[in-house]
């Protein structure tokens, strides 16, 4: 009797000891979603109020959702189609949780001991986020290996990589195997520790990327690090962000899909420092998509605005037209009419329309690819992103500099003179210029130029004409409009000074400089438009009001302006242009004994080096 009793005693002993402690509960659930809890053979239904121990692997299935609340209040909500494992945690919400796949969702409550860098960590296959205290939603998807990151509030730290522990398995296998019962519980404790400590160490890199309020981050198949954080969409953040119970529609009608809206004003979010039109370093390995952009919840790829986008400048983003749109309702992206967005192959068509549409819905499709930058995010390769140039419109939101250094050929072809012949004076100088253009944002971009030209006019040309300065001004202020990628135009107010003929009763003739209003107005168009270069021609006509100087009245005719130029890309931020430069007006000069017509032109060719500041 006493060895039956002492063999219960040991027994419920030893269970207590073997059994492990309750660390969540099921405080929400929709729809059907299932548990296999340690030592179980068969997975079981889950429900409201149920508890979930260290080791627990949690399903859920089309239309599912469910939240778990750990002892210190943080919460786990796993979307539909998903799938995670809860490795290791404590009661007070610390340790580390394997996404499988899908999307989880999670409130993290502040850590309270200092002795782990990060309370709560989360691995997928090809990631590793590191949590203190904040609220975040991340995705993995399987199928093309993509984890994102998006950030509410605090910060979440990124780091790619797959941070393996056992060998000779595969990622499912290796995250079933850590939490079953084919190791012992010694065994167990130590490659939990292990993993623990591989993730920090990670996580405690250079290339570790910080994701704050607001911002986005993900691991793509062909760039080293995890991309550098962007703000997506305020209309798609606010809206995911209310989007608490992770709710998907199955299917939404285009008509439905907004674009613009509540932007969620509530939301503290941080500014991204990575450039906002999108940038790839390949010595440093660093790359990012344009800002603006949408997440899709099902592939977890993100699709950012199309090159010819606009700069909001008061979202601080560019505005994701033409690339799809989200539901309302859930935050959800919606490709655009006719496509459809694959994980592993991108955007594809959809076939049940006629031919003719099906080529429009082709031509789309290869645009698209292209923006989402396909050959690059899925595909499972070292660093292949290439260089990102600007877009004619994203210059257009930039500060930029350009120095030029030009050759000036001037011609006055002097004539109508009853005291002077007819001649042509023509010589040749050099030129200078600064020029400004002004970061604004929008399809509007202030402009700001300062120009120096020298010529010095001398021997038989001159004839009885003398010159005193050879120095010309020039100022330059006004506005450049974007229509399109090969089309722009300008309004500009330029004070320029220009040299013309005078006489005097003494009799004494000169020339005499004087600095003119050039009200004029502009267009440039590119005749060629690729990525590293382009060829473009423009033209302007400015009015050019009457003036009286030292006692000469000088009546001037409209300015036409002519111009020519081959831009190359040296790299991202920097370019050389070679540009010619044409411009004719016409001054009638008179004064009480002298009058005179002066047929001005100017002829230049530059040489231009600019900088994307």
């Amino acid at each position: 009797m006493i060895k039956i009793y002492t063999f219960v005693i040991l027994t419920i002993i030893g269970q207590s000891v073997v059994a492990k402690p309750k660390i969540a509960t099921v405080s929400k659930l929709r729809g059907k979603a299932s548990v296999l809890s340690p030592g179980d053979v068969n997975a079981h239904v889950l429900k409201i109020n149920d508890k979930l121990s260290e080791d627990a692997s949690i399903v859920t299935y089309k239309g599912s959702f469910v939240r778990i609340k750990f002892e210190d209040g943080s919460t786990a909500s796993l979307g539909p189609n998903s799938k995670l494992i809860v490795t290791k945690m404590d009661n007070q919400g610390a340790g580390i949780i394997t996404l499988l796949k899908g999307q989880l969702r999670s409130k993290v409550s502040p850590q309270k001991s200092k002795k782990e860098k990060h309370k709560f960590l989360v691995r997928t296959k090809s990631a590793a986020l590191g949590v203190r205290g904040t609220e975040f939603q991340t995705i993995y998807n399987p199928e093309n290996n993509v984890t994102n990151l998006l950030t509410y509030e605090g910060e979440v730290a990124i780091k790619k990589g797959e941070h393996k522990i056992l060998s000779g398995k595969t990622y499912n296998e290796r995250a079933k195997v850590l939490s079953s019962n084919k190791l012992s519980r010694s065994q167990k404790i130590r490659l939990k520790n292990k993993l623990v400590n591989t993730v920090e160490n990670s996580l405690d890199s250079e290339s570790t990327i910080v994701v704050k309020a607001g911002q986005f981050s993900s691991s793509v198949g062909g760039v080293k690090d995890a991309t550098l954080p962007v703000n997506i969409s305020p209309v798609q953040l606010n809206t995911l962000y209310k989007n608490k119970d992770l709710v998907q529609k199955v299917q939404t009608s285009q008509s439905s899909v907004v674009t613009t809206g509540d932007t969620g004003k509530g939301l503290k979010i941080v500014p991204q420092t990575a450039p906002k039109e999108g940038i790839y370093d390949k010595n440093n390995s660093k790359f990012a998509q344009k800002s603006g952009g949408f997440i899709d919840i099902n592939s977890g790829l993100y699709i950012p605005p199309a090159p010819d986008s606009e700069f909001s400048q008061k979202e601080n983003v560019y505005l994701a037209q033409n690339v799809g749109g989200i539901d309302p309702v859930t935050g959800q992206y919606v490709a655009p009419e006719g496509l459809v967005l694959d994980p592993k192959k991108g955007f594809l068509v959809e076939n049940n329309v006629s031919p003719e549409q099906l080529k429009v819905n082709i031509a789309q499709a290869k645009k698209m690819n292209e923006v989402i930058e396909k050959d690059v995010v899925i595909r499972d390769s070292k660093v292949i992103a290439p260089i990102k140039y600007y877009s004619q419109l994203e210059i257009f939101t930039k500060n930029s500099v350009a120095v030029k250094l030009s050759s000036v050929t001037n011609t006055i072809e002097h004539s109508n003179s009853s005291t002077t012949a007819n001649r042509s004076i023509e010589e040749s100088g050099k030129g200078f210029s600064v020029m400004w253009n002004h970061s604004y944002g929008g399809k509007w971009q202030p402009i700001s130029n300062f120009h120096y030209k020298s010529i010095r006019f001398q021997g038989d040309k001159l004839g009885e004409f003398s010159q005193g300065s050879s120095s010309l001004f020039g100022m330059d202020i006004g506005m450049k409009r974007y229509l399109s990628e090969r089309l722009n135009f300008s309004a500009m107010v330029k004070l320029k000074q220009n040299f013309y003929t005078v006489g005097t009763s003494t009799p004494e003739y000169r020339l005499q400089k004087s600095t003119f209003t050039n009200i004029e107005l502009g267009g440039q168009y590119f005749v060629v438009k690729s990525k590293r270069y382009d060829v473009d021609l423009a033209a302007a006509l400015a009015f050019v009001p009457s003036k009286t100087a030292k006692d000469v009245d000088v009546d001037s005719s409209p300015v036409l302006t002519l111009g020519a130029g081959f831009r190359y890309w040296l790299s991202r931020g920097s370019w050389m242009r070679l540009g010619l430069e044409s411009q004719h007006t016409s001054y009638e000069v008179s004064s009480t004994s002298y009058t005179a017509t002066d047929d001005n032109s100017m002829f230049e060719l530059g040489f231009e080096v600019g900088f994307v500041l």
